[in-house]
């Protein structure tokens, strides 16, 4: 592709190595079609709690198998970090990403054209390998053509791009089933992803030069490093289960909460859906001042993340014990306040040089993504257990609930036990 070559410059940073900027329109452009294919990534992931309705009653899946399938693509997504964080460095996050939103494609395809529950679970593992790269190529490129001053916010706005996609498949997608049918929605879907593969590959110039300095066996060793690293280990388990947690959560089981729990029509939860993935957004929006402002004046952001992801657990416990009572603006408040753990990432990349980070992200997003797709499964599970034992649906899903809370409690705890604030500056060295 062609492109105005003052949109690009060369200069020579504090560390004495030229680094490509890219600028005006290009930087525009270049935000704009990572964060329209991460929209479609997080639509994907949030998509299976509008459809569960009306595909449980075409299919008559039970809870256990509605939970299987829908996890399908956190279980694909985890499987494919290690190899995503090697191939950005080595291919750079143009190509990588814009080959691998070509299976997602597919996968759409799989899944609107299914007739067996086999082939829905192929199409929907092929999607999350395809959007497995959405949110790690694009903080890859921002953090190779971008100033290191706006890196922080094109995080943040990622963030709230991924929000929309989650808003987009709420009270848009529920009004479009009568039309469509989930089916439908899914062959739209696909043509989405073709779209945004060849805005990757053909609307953005390749800046980047493959790595080959390293072999591929070579860089995979850094994986080894990291998870060796005790501060690692003190974020990772709450990454897992409460990061994790929410987003099976909110991917597929908020749905069957509102409609089966509260006693809701599908139009009505979806419409509460979409208040929950705005207020995210704007949990996400408020992240991004409050940190910079936090750690401009020297203080300890991480005290962000950990207040916020505590009061969350109080906000889970009180909708769980009020059951058909809860509240939809108690799940507006923990949604918000649970906006606070995607600073796991930042958090975990403290002890690593600069080098490694790519892979710290995605050896950290391999664990959320495997606790996301045991919990949004475990949490059919159990479901299933809990009614074969005599108890109403709505009680298996809060006794369920439970024991996710019980989980996410420990995981906090681990986290912030003493020592918390000096675990992030142990000596860390890497070839």
């Amino acid at each position: 592709m062609r492109f105005n070559p003052d949109h690009v410059s060369r200069e020579v940073g504090p560390d004495g190595v030229e680094h490509t900027y890219v600028n005006g329109s290009l930087a525009v452009r270049m935000f704009v079609i990572f964060a329209a294919a991460y929209i479609m990534s997080y639509a994907f992931r949030a998509i299976n709690a509008v459809i569960a309705q009306p595909l449980v009653a075409e299919l008559g899946l039970s809870a256990g198998q509605l939970g299987f399938l829908a996890s399908a693509y956190f279980l694909s997504f985890a499987l494919m970090q290690l190899p995503v964080g090697v191939m950005l460095d080595r291919y750079g996050p143009r190509r990588v990403e814009a080959v691998l939103i070509g299976f997602a494609a597919l996968g759409a395809l799989l899944f609107a054209v299914a007739d067996s529950y086999s082939v829905l679970w192929l199409g929907r593992a092929l999607i999350g390998v395809g959007v497995s790269a959405c949110l790690m190529a694009a903080v890859k490129a921002y953090s190779l053509y971008f100033r290191p001053h706006l890196q922080a916010s094109l995080s943040s706005w990622m963030l709230v791009a991924g929000s929309l996609g989650a808003l987009t498949v709420t009270t848009p997608v529920e009004a479009a089933l009568p039309l469509l049918g989930w089916r439908g929605v899914f062959g739209l879907a696909a043509v989405l992803c073709v779209l945004a593969g060849l805005a990757l590959w053909f609307a953005l110039p390749a800046l980047f030069k493959p790595q080959k300095a390293q072999s591929v066996g070579d860089m995979a060793q850094g994986y080894r490093a990291i998870y060796a690293h005790p501060h690692f280990w003190r974020v990772a388990p709450l990454a897992m289960i409460t990061q994790g947690g929410f987003m099976a959560f909110h991917g597929l089981w908020v749905g069957p909460w509102f409609t089966n729990v509260v006693g809701l029509s599908n139009s009505q939860a979806a419409q509460n859906m979409f208040w929950i993935s705005a207020v995210l957004m704007l949990g996400y929006l408020a992240l991004g001042f409050m940190t910079r402002r936090i750690s401009k004046a020297g203080g300890d952001e991480d005290q962000i993340m950990l207040i916020g992801m505590g009061l969350s657990l109080i906000l889970f416990a009180v909708q769980i014990v009020q059951g058909s009572d809860s509240s939809v603006w108690g799940w507006l408040v923990h949604a918000f306040l649970i906006s606070s753990g995607i600073m796991t990432y930042a958090t975990c990349n403290k002890p690593f040089p600069k080098k490694l980070t790519g892979r710290s992200s995605t050896a950290l997003n391999l664990l959320i993504f495997v606790g996301a797709f045991s919990i949004q499964w475990g949490i059919g599970l159990g479901i299933d257990a809990f009614t074969a034992m005599g108890l109403s649906s709505t009680d298996a899903m809060r006794l369920s609930l439970a024991f996710l809370w019980l989980m996410q409690l420990g995981s906090w705890l681990w986290y912030a036990r003493p020592g918390r604030k000096t675990s992030h500056l142990i000596p860390f060295s890497a070839t």
